[in-house]
């Protein structure tokens, strides 16, 4: 007996974050369940060298952080600072 198996979708939203008309970046968005089982939204997007992530239980909301994060990137240079590291062997670690 062959049964016929459904193919496996993943189905994604593009949304985009933007700091101007002239500043967007896209990428995905993911709608999941907590624990708790409270619904959320996730959203990972690609800003030049890195990447920005917020969750949030509306998207009105995702969409107002990820606005802000890119901004913060942008003009205030979130990311340009590779923060505190300890030579461990030769090798840079990161110190959170």
């Amino acid at each position: 007996m062959n049964k016929k198996k459904d193919p496996n979708f993943e189905i994604s939203e593009i949304f985009m974050a933007k700091a101007d008309w002239n500043r967007c970046f896209s990428g995905s968005i993911i709608r999941k369940v907590d624990e708790n089982g409270i619904p959320f939204v996730f959203s990972k997007i690609n800003v030049n060298q890195g990447y920005i992530c917020s969750r949030a239980n509306y998207q009105l909301e995702l969409g107002e952080m990820l606005d802000e994060l890119v901004l913060m990137v942008l003009d205030k240079g979130l990311h340009s600072n590779i923060g505190v590291t300890s030579m461990i062997s030769g090798i840079p670690f990161f110190l959170n």
